[in-house]
């Protein structure tokens, strides 16, 4: 009986935060050579108000949110704190923009590799998730640049 009970458990837990976020159109930067650090963009829904309050990897020393402004005429990259997810809204995370950044890699990207990434996720009722994802590496193209969603 209590496999049953712990096995419903998990299955619920997981079906929580499927049913709370969802994620799409998922990829990593392949790094050049010599190169420690990578990008990794998609597009957040979250069902609730809710927001992304921490990003780890095990293939990155560190992992963070940052945005990308141009401001007078020069690209300006932030670290930022949180990244809002407004209810039932499609947040994107893309190159140009908001993204998530890996540092100190701890080996290259190379095209069809997987990342693996922790989201933490403060919902409004207070409550936190950790949201497993493993995201494809792919070039960084013109194609990307001109068109995210692909």
């Amino acid at each position: 009986m209590r496999t049953v009970v712990l096995i419903a458990a998990l299955v619920f837990s997981a079906a929580t935060w499927a049913d709370e976020i969802r994620t799409s159109e998922s990829w990593a930067r392949t790094t050049s050579p010599g190169q420690t650090n990578s990008a990794v963009y998609l597009t957040i829904v979250s069902q609730q108000e809710a927001s992304v309050i921490a990003v780890t990897s095990s293939i990155a020393h560190s992992a963070s949110l940052h945005s990308m402004t141009h401001e007078g005429g020069v690209m300006k990259m932030r670290e930022l704190d949180i990244l809002p997810l407004p209810a039932k809204q499609e947040v994107k995370l893309k190159p140009g923009g908001n993204h998530i950044m890996l540092d100190d890699l701890k080996h290259p990207l190379r095209v069809g590799d997987s990342v693996p990434l922790i989201l933490t996720i403060k919902f409004a009722d207070q409550h936190i998730e950790k949201i497993g994802l493993n995201v494809q590496v792919k070039p960084f193209t013109a194609s990307h640049e001109h068109h995210p969603d692909h």
